[in-house]
């Protein structure tokens, strides 16, 4: 861990931390600093910039959802000694304050379900704040492979938040529209009527 380290302050406030290891493709930390969208942000190397491709598409997108590094300040104490645990929580932080519908999908049981068909049955997620609570798992799993799923995770659950509200909008246009009509139609019928 050596010096990435993101301290428990900056997991609460709306400030972005300025280490950490993220979710997203690695670059070299001497070619990139964190923006405030909490994605790399390009900086010249030898008087040649770094082609905007270099940085995670997943980044590009303003307010997106994703985590920027694993909080090693909340990390057992034991790790790197013999009484080290096998399994324990593992705290990151999140790009952005987590919605109410984010976290019902985070949290919920078909998230669970898509841990264990992917080799992660004792994986549990539990959002608290600016944190995603990773449960009954190490780091050497995270960097195996799990930090890449809770990634790929947290994309479908923005995509799945976002379609639903675009419905929701859809509907109440529709319902809008319709009653306009059925005002005008209301409107003209009583037009009709003449106290002559």
């Amino acid at each position: 861990m050596g010096d990435q380290r993101i301290d428990p302050e900056d997991a609460d406030r709306n400030d972005p931390p300025t280490r950490g290891r993220s979710s997203a493709p690695r670059q070299d930390a001497s070619n990139a600093r964190w923006n405030d969208d909490g994605g790399f942000e390009p900086h010249a190397t030898d008087g040649v910039p770094i082609p905007p491709a270099a940085v995670a598409p997943a980044r590009a997108t303003k307010g997106g959802l994703f985590l920027r590094g694993v909080l090693d300040s909340a990390l057992p104490h034991q790790l790197g000694t013999d009484d080290e645990p096998e399994r324990y929580t593992v705290a990151a932080v999140f790009s952005r304050r987590v919605s109410p519908e984010e976290r019902a999908l985070i949290e919920g049981p078909s998230t669970l379900a898509v841990l264990a068909e992917r080799g992660y049955p004792e994986v549990g997620l539990k959002v608290a704040d600016r944190r995603l609570e990773i449960t009954r798992t190490n780091l050497t799993m995270l960097a195996g492979g799990l930090a890449t799923e809770i990634a790929a995770v947290l994309r479908d659950v923005e995509q799945q938040v976002v379609a639903a509200r675009a419905r929701r909008a859809e509907e109440v246009l529709r319902w809008s529209t319709a009653e306009s009509a059925r005002a005008a139609r209301v409107k003209a019928e009583a037009d009709r009527v003449r106290f002559e």
